[in-house]
């Protein structure tokens, strides 16, 4: 650490004596939020600049702005007839051109009564349909909070209502619910979980974003009530952008870090054209020092990762807009016992396990806008691979291997949306769409029977069912202060003929400048994974069946109430009320423990019998204070206040195992410009985490004692938790600018109070005790990144 502060403080003193009067390209395209046609001769100013900066769109909506000064600015953006754009604290830095996709909203007044309305809050959801429970992650606040490590999944844990699953990866409990519950989509299509190491079947996180930072545009997150646009989803959407790259200028960067080594390119496919492309490439760095000789994991397999992302986008004059997309990703990582059986004390000593994980998404996107300006169609088409195998196994005193679980799980999925969105005028906007998924399969799942000493098969099956859906949704503006969206959603699981009709209803009332009332309410619903429908089981007479073949999709309907107060320019407080009610849940039948619930799964397969005879309830409040970005530093504080239930088929409410009934939130940080003439950038982040212990089954030590297994009180099941959690993150960065290019170093302490947060304990019959199970305690994250 001494090291590191004494060379920052040599590249600051450098600075101050070399520093030079810094600029930079700031351009872009103003369009219109609704049709997306292009917005010409929009004015695009520096505030307060002295001398003034600012340029006029073209007749496209495209428009630069050279010799900008390195440093943050406010911009503001003018069109007849639209309401005026505000964007705050945007940093203009040297290492790469600032492209800028300003939406701008056309006002229902006559241009005579035509009034300005700023738009000051950065966390607006870029999607023109959402109302409440909705925010917009941008690039800057997903590298900037401290120990994020540039994860969409791990920045969005500051959010109210929102918290991680475990320490080890990036899964979310939202509002109480289960992780399985998030939606996630790219480019406007729905897309496999996109994450290293993922949780298995019908997870929705792992250890490492296979997603980088590098090809991301600002994206959106919802935690409740979703636009009818989003379908399959029960607690949470992630909606990810890619960024389109530099079309008149070759960009590269470079990074190298605890996490892994990273490059990236993006340029122009042909000089005068607006067509462009972006690549980035990430590889583990732990992977890397395995391959010099460097053993880092005491022999077992050291986790390994890497990944390819990309976008082209390539714009025509007759034929409209095409991007081709994609991610591709592959993570292992295992474990090996030790061959010296004087060292085994546990049972877990003599367990073996290697996993792997394969990702592969393969997209096309078409933007075709009608000559009336105000009518478009999008269409994306993507191809999907995932593959999730797992092998563990057990020695014996002779070291002779028995195969305790054999699961590889592989889905190849081809998806079309396509919707038609027509601007009827500055008050109606209508949207229609249809999506499709044929969902290609192929199962194997082995499990070890303890009582018979055999390989009980759980599954083995391949084949391809459809899903189908549709959507409408309208949006009306009464006035220049209030909207009405309606709309429904339609899911057809042709597997077993299963369907939902979801209506929405989403309503904004801008009372004044400074107050806004928001309603979203709606039907939602989630599909199980495939996996779970074929699941197999074998009577007594050798028959095979699959009991959960008819299963019914799980259903929620959501209600929130929004209320929001500009304090000033700058500081918003945001309330939310919220209730959810699950139905049509899956529960095991006959279950004896009344937990096995799909409201408590995290993730993972099962061949037990389902029925849909299960509900819950998720109902809460809460607070979020928001400080923008301005004058150098920022601060979001919230607060949630919660209860998470559900009901087995014997009507008996109980705590969920995520009812945490409380999530505190302080994230912030501050900026200081140093250098001669202020063109460097010193960062200091902090993130404090603070909510309820997840609950638990307590386990009854005399019975595991008289037995020698562990026994659990199932009779007061979740009526227990474990310790609060409590993490503290800490980061700090330095940027420098030069003339044509930058570089960053930056420290992330996640935990830095080194505190070993329990997630759960079990008993071991080696030591006849109880043992906490305990998640990461201090992780450093040092990273270096270079932009020319």
């Amino acid at each position: 650490m001494k090291y590191l502060s004494f060379v920052i403080f040599l590249v600051m003193a450098q600075g101050a004596i070399f520093a030079q009067d810094y600029t930079q390209t700031v351009k872009g395209k103003t369009i219109d939020a609704d049709s997306k046609a292009p917005i010409p001769f929009a004015n695009i100013v520096l505030v307060n600049s002295d001398p003034f900066v600012g340029e006029s769109a073209d007749i496209d909506g495209n428009f630069k702005i050279k010799d900008v000064p390195v440093g943050r600015h406010n911009i503001k953006v003018t069109a007849i007839g639209y309401e005026d754009v505000y964007l705050n604290e945007i940093e203009v830095g040297t290492g790469h051109e600032l492209v800028l996709n300003i939406e701008m909203t056309e006002s229902v007044l006559t241009l005579a009564e035509v009034v300005v309305v700023a738009h000051n809050d950065p966390t607006e959801a870029i999607n023109q349909m959402a109302t409440v429970s909705a925010n917009q992650i941008t690039i800057e606040s997903t590298s900037r909070i401290a120990a994020g490590i540039n994860d969409p999944g791990r920045t969005a844990q500051s959010f109210a209502g929102v918290s991680s699953a475990d320490d080890e990866n990036n899964e979310l409990v939202i509002r109480g619910n289960s992780p399985r519950g998030v939606l996630w989509r790219m480019e406007g299509i729905e897309i496999p979980n996109p994450n290293h190491f993922s949780n298995g079947e019908g997870g929705s996180g792992g250890g490492v974003s296979a997603l980088s930072t590098q090809v991301l545009a600002n994206s959106d997150f919802f935690t409740g009530a979703f636009p009818a646009e989003y379908g399959n989803a029960l607690s949470g959407v992630f909606d990810l952008h890619l960024r389109i790259g530099n079309n008149e200028k070759r960009e590269y960067t470079l990074q190298v870090g605890v996490l892994g080594v990273q490059a990236a390119i993006e340029g122009p496919i042909k000089k005068g054209s607006e067509a462009s492309y972006l690549f980035n490439y990430r590889y583990s760095s732990l992977r890397l020092l395995d391959k010099v000789g460097v053993d880092i994991s005491g022999g077992d397999i050291s986790p390994g990762w890497q990944d390819l992302s990309y976008k082209i986008y390539i714009p025509t004059k007759k034929m409209g807009r095409f991007s081709i997309w994609g991610l591709g990703g592959y993570s292992d990582a295992g474990s090996t016992a030790v061959r010296d059986t004087s060292l085994w004390n546990y049972r877990s000593d003599t367990f073996e396990e290697i996993e792997e994980h394969r990702i592969g998404i393969a997209g096309l996107t078409h933007n075709f806008l009608l000559k009336n300006n105000k009518t478009y169609v999008k269409t994306v088409v993507a191809y999907s691979h995932t593959n999730n195998m797992l092998t563990q196994d057990t020695l014996d005193n002779e070291f002779n291997t028995t195969i305790i679980e054999n699961d590889e799980f592989a889905y190849n999925t081809f998806s079309v949306n396509s919707f038609l969105n027509h601007k009827f005028n500055a008050r109606n906007t209508f949207r229609v769409g249809g999506i499709y998924h044929n969902r290609g399969f192929a199962f194997s799942a082995d499990t070890y029977n303890y009582d018979t000493n055999t390989l009980d098969q759980l599954i083995d099956n391949e084949g391809n069912t459809n899903v189908y859906e549709m959507y409408l949704q309208l949006k009306h503006r009464i006035n220049e202060n209030v909207d009405i969206i309606p709309g429904a959603h339609f899911t057809y699981l042709a597997l077993n003929n299963n369907y939902t009709i979801e209506p929405r209803l989403g309503i904004k009332w801008a009372i004044n400048d400074r107050h806004t009332l928001n309603l979203g309410s709606g039907m939602h619903s989630r599909i199980e994974p495939i996996s779970i429908y074929l699941a197999e089981r074998t009577l007594s007479d050798n028959t095979i069946v699959r009991p959960n073949q008819n299963l019914d999709i799980t259903k929620a309907v959501h209600a929130v109430l929004s209320y929001s107060w500009n304090i000033t320019r700058n500081f918003r407080l945001k309330t939310e009320v919220y209730y959810q009610h699950l139905y049509d849940v899956p529960v095991v039948a006959d279950d004896a423990t009344n937990t096995l619930s799909a409201l408590n799964f995290r993730s993972g397969f099962t061949n037990e019998y389902l029925v849909n005879e299960g509900t819950g309830r998720n109902y809460g409040v809460e607070f979020t204070l928001d400080k923008f970005f301005s004058q150098d530093w920022y601060l979001l504080a919230t607060t949630s206040l919660f209860e998470s239930k559900y009901t087995m088929p014997d009507g008996v409410e109980r705590n969920t195992l995520f009812n945490s009934k409380y999530i505190f939130n302080l994230v912030g940080g501050k900026e200081f410009r140093v250098g001669k003439n202020k063109l460097n950038v010193l960062g200091a982040n902090m993130r404090g985490i603070w909510r309820g212990g997840y609950r638990t089954v307590p386990i009854d030590v005399a019975a595991s004692l008289l037995q020698n297994e562990e026994i659990r009180q199932y009779d007061l099941a979740y009526e227990t938790k474990a310790p609060d959690y409590f993490r503290l993150d800490l980061g700090v960065s330095f940027k420098k600018n030069k003339p044509d290019w930058s570089w960053e170093v930056s420290l992330n302490l996640q935990n830095v109070t080194n505190r070993l947060n329990v997630l759960d304990e079990s008993y071991s019959p080696e030591i006849e005790d109880v043992f906490q199970i305990t998640m990461l305690g201090l992780v450093p994250i040092l990273n270096y990144k270079i932009e020319f």
